[in-house]
């Protein structure tokens, strides 16, 4: 059996606005053997459970992180190092065959099963990751390969891993990541993971999809994985009425309000298809 462990970062004014709900549903659905590791900055968690780790993310990702912060100065992109370098010391401290990044600005929503998770990531593939293609902006009809991070899998135990690990984190500290633009359109670990998925593939490792089609920007719904977690990206994650919404998630109201509202469009897709006999003008 595969050793899983879940890890996420996060400040105080995000857990008041969004991670709660995270850390909550975490502790509601997944189970409870596999650890979820949670690096905070300036605070202190106030729920305690016999699954849910804090680390302090200075005392564990320095003195990298805040060289790099420095670096950034007030750059957009500083929330994305955190998660960076959280990301790269959880991959070389944590015992588990497979670590399961989640962003704070995600929940679970229904029971997370073992053996769901043991079919995720084969033992012959390092990531398992909802890919997405580049169509906007000057990449318009371009095939430039980009990723959606708020979710993903990495196989701790993969022959490749160490190299992957390495590779991504020198990116961040040769800081390629921020000069380097026709690689990396934005300093963010989005695109330092999808560049780390094309290299790894370039050795003969390979990587799952989750999302092949490369229908969506942001494809979590369209994926296996939406059918457990939701995320709130953007203004949305601000919502007063957050926690009601994520109570209908929960609940199963939600699916039946898409259910209702795909009828309706399947029933006006009809109605359009019959003649119009009452237009008289042309």
């Amino acid at each position: 059996m595969k050793k899983f462990a879940c890890i996420t970062t996060f400040n105080k004014d995000y857990y008041d606005q969004m991670a709660k709900q995270m850390v909550d549903t975490y502790l509601e659905f997944w189970p409870k053997e596999i650890p979820l590791y949670c690096y905070t900055e300036d605070m202190k968690l106030p729920v305690e459970a016999d699954n849910l780790i804090e680390w302090d993310v200075y005392e564990k990702c320095n003195p990298e992180l805040q060289e790099y912060l420095d670096f950034l100065g007030k750059h957009f992109s500083r929330g994305f190092a955190y998660k960076a370098f959280c990301w790269i010391h959880a991959c070389r401290n944590i015992d588990a065959d497979q670590i399961i990044y989640l962003d704070a600005d995600s929940i679970t929503y229904r029971n997370i099963d073992v053996e769901w998770l043991e079919n995720i990531l084969p033992e012959d593939k390092i990531v398992a990751y909802m890919g997405v293609t580049m169509n906007k902006g000057k990449w318009a009809g371009s095939s430039k390969e980009h990723a959606d991070s708020g979710i993903y899998w990495f196989n701790k135990s993969h022959p490749y891993a160490k190299t992957f690990v390495d590779r991504y984190e020198d990116i961040y500290l040769s800081r390629e990541v921020k000069k380097d633009k026709e690689r990396f359109p934005k300093p963010n670990d989005a695109y330092v993971l999808a560049d780390c998925v094309v290299h790894a593939k370039t050795q003969g490792v390979d990587s799952v999809d989750f999302h092949p089609e490369r229908t969506a920007h942001s494809p979590l719904k369209e994926t296996i994985l939406g059918k457990h977690f939701r995320h709130f990206k953007g203004a949305r994650k601000k919502d007063p009425k957050m926690e009601t919404y994520i109570d209908k998630i929960k609940s199963g109201a939600e699916r039946k309000d898409l259910d209702k509202a795909e009828k309706k469009n399947k029933k006006h897709g009809k109605l359009k298809e019959i003649k119009n006999t009452f237009r008289t003008w042309k």
